[in-house]
């Protein structure tokens, strides 16, 4: 018998605390890049070494409307960041439905008003700053990065601990 994969069959997104479903079309999750170095020091090829960073984490969401409590929330003069948190669900065909969890903590960078078109929707994309990801799949916590207190969680595991205790953080 064929396994079928994991449908993402609903989601709904919340900015700053209030649900939007219904006008969430799309989001772009954060790309999880770690940073290396390429070496070849006499290696027949190219290494590369984890350098203890990551990319840039950044994501979009798409809303079907001009929005304006989530226009309103361009920048980060304060300090303050805004809270996403994307809920979903996924499931193969004939089992049970999984909750995929999406928190992130940032700021939006910019505010895409796009094309008007007669008759279509204003569609609005916004560009997030992201320095929290939680990545939680059913029970398990896959990712759980904190740019600003130097965590990269992943699986259950710091992998930035012994590099916080090495420089006295």
């Amino acid at each position: 018998m064929a396994i079928s994969p994991k449908i993402l069959k609903k989601f709904k997104l919340f900015v700053d605390g209030k649900g939007y479903l219904g006008i969430a079309d799309e989001i772009t999750l954060p790309k999880v890049t770690v940073k290396t170095r390429e070496i070849t020091s006499g290696f027949q090829a190219p290494i590369e070494l984890d350098v203890g960073q990551l990319e840039k984490l950044e994501g979009t969401i798409t809303l079907l409307e001009y929005n304006s409590d989530v226009m309103k929330l361009l920048g980060n003069w304060s300090g303050a960041t805004t809270p996403l948190t994307a809920r979903g669900a996924i499931q193969a065909q004939g089992s049970q439905p999984v909750a995929v969890v999406v928190t992130l903590e940032g700021f939006f960078k910019e505010v895409d008003m796009g094309n008007w078109k007669d008759g279509e929707e204003a569609k609005l994309t916004l560009q997030y700053a992201v320095q929290k990801y939680k990545l939680q799949i059913g029970q398990d916590v896959i990712y759980e990065i904190d740019l600003y207190n130097d965590t990269r969680v992943i699986n259950g595991v710091d992998h930035m601990v012994e590099l916080r205790a090495a420089i006295g953080a």
